[in-house]
């Protein structure tokens, strides 16, 4: 098969993930409400460092605490369509 048919075959086989970035990571996308999730088309297969680092552009260094679905997961955790993830940056406080 060739390469051209392998990539459009690839991009067929997307899943749509929530996203909901809180407090301070909600910079990388300003546009989003408080609370707003933003729905997004990844591929199959692709896991939570892979969502942060290259689809939202975020080092996963800047996220303190992930849930899926309401469940802590680890960065190697892959997503399953219909998945909710919610994202917070570490935090101070005095």
């Amino acid at each position: 098969m060739c390469a051209a048919t392998r990539d459009d075959r690839a991009q067929k086989n997307m899943i749509e993930v929530t996203v909901r970035l809180n407090a301070g990571l909600r910079r990388y996308r300003p546009a989003l409400g408080i609370g707003e999730a933003l729905p997004l088309h990844v591929p199959e297969g692709t896991n939570l460092k892979e969502l942060l680092s290259r689809i939202l552009q975020i080092s996963p260094e800047e996220v303190a605490f992930l849930l899926v679905n309401g469940i802590k997961c680890s960065l190697d955790e892959p997503l399953a369509a219909g998945d909710r993830v919610a994202l917070w940056p570490p935090v101070a406080g005095g």
